[in-house]
């Protein structure tokens, strides 16, 4: 595992006078010297910003003041944050981070906090090299180590069988007219992101993360209170990367006793199969969101609007909702009173599926742990199709075998073994603004196949209950002609 600072944010006023500095020095030694001198820190920025609220000095003129003696910056950044409690103000400090070689398991932990930018090595598009992370919880026991290489480089030789075999599979699929459409480029991802259902959890991957001090401080908690030594060996290489350049910002890291039964499994998984289906829904969603879209613009009562619109006919109310949606392009969010209505689903998806849903953090994900009992394991239909079902079922079976094994003797590491198609039970719940965000992406053709599969299912229900606030809910590829059927 490697953890980089790429980047942080500092006042620019600083590179300003480095840079009249060198014009004045040739002596690369005194330059260098002059460089060190030089606290680039992001902590500056945020005391300079926690005084504007109790400062009749101009904005620019509290950022100098605050890069003359950083100390006095710390200093006050402890007492707003942490005494008087105002933590937004680390949200100023900003950090870039380059994660590598961690598991895809440990992603899933990391990738929950909601107001971070990631950006992942994606499995559809590189083509894997087969090396994975060996937790370090049974690097003393040589039978169990040994035993879990075996199963996943059984994992990574079906991997690689199988891209090639999906590969001559999709160029048969498509003819002489067609292939000439479909690069060869395409063609190796349609394999590749199939393929890939049968590798582990553990396989490495890589991502950037762009991230405030405020959330590094809870992803640090949130790292501590796992009870995985690769989620803590993470923690300790954040931390060590900034706890000098922003002390004065990132200092409770430390997990109550709260934070680590959030983590922990508090009971055993019952032998009831999980099935997709909506568990809540608001009535007369429609009705509601087209009111607070009057709502907003007449400013009259609520209550009052609302027993109008359900007065109205079907097509009274769909020329209102036409009116509010007129001129909106595929790149433009619904309007926020489409926040009002808000949907719950139960979903039994693969861990390939759950790494994309997972980015839809703005959405509320609540996620059961993975269980070959009763969530069991999604095989890609192209797999069977040619002919390699036996193969995958038989690497599969004995990953499980292995998965019950470490379940009774490392429980907290139990996943590593598991692979991209095993499933876990998720609730999803969702506003129809969020809705339209993941149907543009989710639904578009160019969407893998499980989570567009998941996500017609979703939009589908969600257009029963709710027909006019759905209406330009859809792939991006398809909005134009939704646009043109409706308005």
């Amino acid at each position: 595992m490697k953890v980089n600072l790429a980047g942080f944010n500092f006042d620019f006023n600083q590179i300003k006078n480095f840079s009249s500095t060198i014009h004045k020095l040739n002596n690369c030694e005194k330059l260098k010297e002059q460089f060190d001198k030089i606290h680039f820190t992001p902590e500056s920025i945020a005391a300079a910003y926690a005084r504007i609220s109790r400062s009749k000095k101009p904005v620019d003129i509290l950022r100098q003041d605050a890069l003359v003696e950083i100390s006095k910056s710390r200093k006050s950044n402890r007492e707003i944050v942490f005494e008087m409690g105002h933590s937004s103000i680390a949200e100023h400090s900003i950090f870039n981070f380059d994660v590598i070689g961690i598991s895809r398991y440990l992603t899933e932990f990391v990738q929950k906090s909601r107001l971070v930018s990631y950006t992942e090595k994606s499995q559809r598009y590189v083509t894997l090299k087969g090396d994975f992370v060996i937790p370090n919880e049974i690097e003393n026991n040589s039978e169990a180590s040994k035993k879990f290489r075996q199963i996943i480089e059984k994992q990574n030789q079906a991997y690689f069988t199988l891209c090639d075999c999906l590969e001559k599979f999709y160029n048969l699929q498509y003819n002489s007219k067609k292939a000439k459409k479909i690069q060869k480029k395409k063609i190796e991802t349609k394999a590749k992101e199939d393929a890939r259902y049968i590798i582990s959890l553990a396989t490495k991957t890589q991502f950037g993360m762009t991230i405030n001090a405020r959330n590094v401080e809870k992803l640090l908690k949130r790292l501590y209170a796992i009870n995985l030594n690769e989620a803590n060996a993470l923690a300790d290489k954040i931390y060590n990367n900034v706890k000098t350049i922003s002390p004065s910002l990132i200092r409770y890291t430390k997990p109550s006793e709260f934070d680590k039964k959030r983590y922990s499994t508090l009971s055993e998984n019952k032998i009831e199969k999980i099935k997709n289906e909506i568990i809540s829904f608001p009535e007369n969603c429609d009705e509601k969101i087209l009111t607070t879209l009057i709502f907003r613009e007449n400013g009259n009562q609520w209550k009052s609007i609302f027993s109008n619109v359900v007065k109205m006919s079907f097509e009274e109310k769909k020329i209102k909702f036409l009116r509010y949606l007129d001129g909106i392009k595929s790149f433009d969010s619904l309007p926020r009173e489409f926040e009002i209505g808000e949907f719950i689903f139960q979903l039994n998806i693969s861990a390939s599926c759950f790494a994309q849903l997972k980015r839809h953090r703005m959405s509320t994900i609540i996620s059961s742990d993975y269980s070959p009992e009763n969530c069991k394991h999604t095989i890609p239909e192209s797999i069977v199709k040619c002919g390699k079902k036996k193969l995958f079922e038989n690497v599969i079976n004995e990953t499980e075998f292995f998965y019950f094994w470490l379940k009774k003797h490392y429980p907290q590491i139990k996943n590593y073994i598991l692979t991209n198609s095993h499933n876990r039970g998720v609730l999803f719940k969702f506003n129809l603004r969020e809705l339209c965000h993941f149907s543009r992406l989710r639904e578009d053709s160019h969407s893998q196949w499980e989570i567009r599969k998941i996500a017609n299912e979703i939009v589908s229900e969600c257009r029963k209950i709710a027909p006019l606030s759905t209406m330009l809910i859809c792939g991006k590829d398809k909005f134009e002609q939704f646009y043109k059927k409706y308005l």
